[in-house]
C-alpha cells in the first residue's frame, strides 16, 4: 500500500510508475485506487478499457412519509445533526447530505412517519489498463462519508480480480490523511510506502501516519518526494526520520517538472521520459520496494 499523510506529496504519481514498474518486470499485479473521495490512478494510468461497474449500498439515510407526518417537530429538536430543517407549519425537509441514518428521529416521531432507508454509496468500477494489469477504482458518491466501508469493498473486489488472474500482488494507492479510508488501506497490508516532502505540513501528517502505520504493525518505507524544495529541512527530515521513527528512507525523489508534463499526458513518468531525473530516482526506488515485497 501506498500511503501520505498529506495530500499533494506525489503518493499516486509513485503508485502508477511502481504498478508499471512492477507489471513489465513479470509480476502480475491488481491495482486498487482507494482513495474513493477523489480517484486519480486511472488518470495517472492513462484510463483504461471499463469492464464491469456495481451499485454500492452501505449508507443509510432518513425518510420522511409526508401523509403520516403531523408537523410535531420533535424529530427537528432531536437530530443532533442538523439534517432536519422545518418551517413555521410546514411538513419538516430531510437534508440528505447531513443525514447520518442514527435512526434517531424515528424513535420519537409519534406517528412513524420516519423510516431508514438504504442509500447508494458510491460505485466500483473495473478498468483494463493499458499495461495489462485490471485497476479496482472506487468512487464515492457526492456528500457520503462511508468511505472507509467503500475502500474495504475495493479491497475486496481486487482481491477477488486477483484470484481469478492468478496475481501475485494488489497495489493499493491509499487516500491522504489517517482517516478511515487509509485505515481500511492500511488493514492487512503486507508492505506500506510511506510518501512525503521535505516541508513542515507534510512532516507533521507522516508523522500522524507513522502512529497508523506503527499500530497495525506492518513494515514500512520512507520517500522523500521533491527532495530539492527545501535542502535544509530535507536533512532536519531525514534525521527525524533515522533517529527518532527508526524507519528506513527507500529512497528520494528530486524535483522535475517532467513529472507534471506526464501527469497532463496521463502516463506515469517511467514511461514518459525515462531518462528523466525523477523517473530515474522512481525506478530505483522501485527496485527497492520490489525486494521488500
Amino acid at each position: 500500500m501506498v500511503a501520505s499523510g498529506k495530500g499533494g506529496v506525489g503518493k499516486t504519481t509513485f503508485t502508477a510508475s511502481l504498478s508499471v514498474f512492477l507489471a513489465s518486470k513479470g509480476k502480475r499485479i491488481v491495482a486498487v485506487d482507494a482513495d474513493v473521495d477523489a480517484p486519480n490512478l486511472s488518470i495517472a494510468l492513462g484510463k483504461g478499457k471499463e469492464k464491469s461497474s456495481q451499485e454500492i449500498k452501505i449508507s443509510h439515510k432518513a425518510v420522511l412519509d409526508h401523509e403520516k407526518c403531523v408537523k410535531c417537530g420533535k424529530c427537528v429538536e432531536t437530530c443532533r445533526y442538523g439534517a432536519i430543517f422545518q418551517s413555521e407549519d410546514e411538513v419538516p425537509v430531510i437534508m440528505e447530505m447531513l443525514c447520518e441514518g442514527c435512526g434517531a428521529c424515528t424513535l420519537v416521531c409519534p406517528m412513524e412517519a420516519i423510516r431508514i432507508e438504504e442509500k447508494l454509496t458510491g460505485e466500483l468500477v473495473i478498468e483494463e489498463t493499458k499495461y495489462g494489469f485490471p485497476l479496482v477504482t472506487g468512487r464515492l458518491e457526492l456528500g457520503e462519508h462511508n468511505s472507509g466501508h467503500l475502500v474495504t469493498s475495493a479491497k475486496k473486489i481486487g482481491h477477488v480480480k486477483a484470484e481469478e488472474t492468478n496475481a501475485e500482488l494488489v497495489v493499493i494507492d491509499g487516500a491522504p490523511g489517517i482517516g478511515c479510508p487509509v485505515i481500511a488501506s492500511i488493514s492487512g497490508a503486507s508492505y506500506v510506502v510511506a510518501v512525503t516532502e521535505p516541508t513542515p505540513a507534510a512532516k507533521r501528517d507522516l508523522e500522524r501516519l507513522i502512529r497508523v502505520i506503527k499500530h497495525f504493525n506492518v513494515p514500512a518505507g520512507v520517500i522523500i518526494n521533491k527532495a530539492e524544495l527545501s535542502t535544509t529541512y530535507k536533512d532536519k527530515l531525514e534525521k527525524w526520520i533515522n533517529e527518532e521513527i527508526q524507519m528506513p528512507i527507500i529512497g528520494e525523489i528530486p524535483l522535475d517538472y517532467e513529472v507534471l508534463r506526464a501527469l497532463t499526458h496521463m502516463t506515469p513518468i517511467i514511461e514518459f521520459n525515462p531518462s528523466s531525473k525523477a523517473a530515474k530516482a522512481i525506478l530505483e526506488i522501485c527496485e527497492k520496494v520490489a525486494e521488500n515485497i
